[in-house]
C-alpha cells in the first residue's frame, strides 16, 4: 500500500486542505496526520499542493475559479467528493462527471483519481503544461 505522500503526491513545501464533512476531517487526520494542514480558509497563494472538500452547494465554477486562483503553475488540486453509490446518502448532487467537468471549464486538467476514503473518492487537476510559464 502506497503511502500518503506517494499517493497524493505531496510537495514538500506546505500542504493545505480545507472541509468540513465528519467523514473528510476524520480521514485527513488519520491518511495525513501532520503532513498537511486542515485550515477552514486557504491562506493567501500560491500553493503547490491543494485539497479541497466539494461542497454539495453552491456554484462548482465558483468552486474551482477560487482555489484555481490560490495555485502555483505547478500546483495540484486534489478535490474530494462522495462516490457514486453514496452520494444520495451524503446529500451530494453532483455526479462525478459535473466534478471533471467543472474542473475543466476552469482551465485545468485532471491527471489522476485516488480513492480518499470507503465513501469518497478524489480527483486531481492540474494547470496544463501548455500555461505553464517557461523560466
Amino acid at each position: 500500500m502506497k503511502s500518503p505522500w506517494e499517493k497524493f503526491s505531496l510537495p514538500s513545501a506546505a500542504a493545505y486542505a480545507s472541509g468540513t464533512s465528519a467523514e473528510f476531517v476524520q480521514t485527513m487526520r488519520e491518511v495525513f496526520g501532520p503532513l498537511v494542514e486542515r485550515v477552514e480558509a486557504f491562506p493567501a497563494g500560491p500553493h503547490a499542493w491543494l485539497m479541497s472538500e466539494v461542497p454539495g452547494e453552491g456554484s462548482l465554477s465558483a468552486f474551482f475559479r477560487e482555489r484555481v486562483a490560490l495555485l502555483e503553475p505547478s500546483g495540484s488540486l486534489w478535490v474530494v467528493f462522495p462516490r457514486k453509490p453514496f452520494a444520495a446518502q451524503l446529500s451530494f448532487p453532483y455526479a462525478w462527471l459535473d466534478v471533471q467537468r467543472a474542473g475543466l471549464a476552469a482551465g485545468l486538467v485532471d491527471n489522476k483519481i485516488a480513492a480518499f476514503s470507503s465513501r469518497l473518492t478524489s480527483i486531481r487537476f492540474v494547470v496544463p503544461l501548455s500555461r505553464r510559464s517557461r523560466a
